[in-house]
């Protein structure tokens, strides 16, 4: 039952996941092309927000953490999630901006 509890929310999540996106990227219609979820697995439970800065291929070039608006405390667990956010990756194209910016909140839970 549990794991078809954390099924159903992770195709729930994958399904809004522009809710999970703004800023210029989610305003521009920006599309996320890797398949990562907004929600991981990790040693401690919150929420962890991300200013992140996306060049023209699309690929994440930096994420800074947004203290204000973060719920997860321990640095090791905003260490792991910053570096997950770092292998997202967007559509590509020149038309964008050539360091396209945007907020990214991902949800860290405990496994079951």
């Amino acid at each position: 039952m549990k794991s078809i509890l954390a099924v159903l929310i992770g195709v729930i999540i994958s399904t809004s996941s522009w809710s999970q996106v703004s800023g210029d990227l989610k305003k521009d219609n920006r599309q996320l092309v890797s398949d990562h979820s907004f929600v991981m697995e990790g040693t401690h439970m919150g929420k962890v927000v991300f200013d992140i800065s996306v060049n023209a291929k699309g690929e994440v070039t930096s994420a800074k953490l947004v203290e204000s608006e973060s719920t997860l405390k321990s640095t090791p667990a905003k260490i792991k999630a910053k570096n997950y956010v770092l292998k997202f990756e967007f559509q590509p194209g020149t038309w964008f901006p050539k360091y396209h910016q945007g907020r990214v909140a991902i949800t860290m839970v405990k496994p079951k």
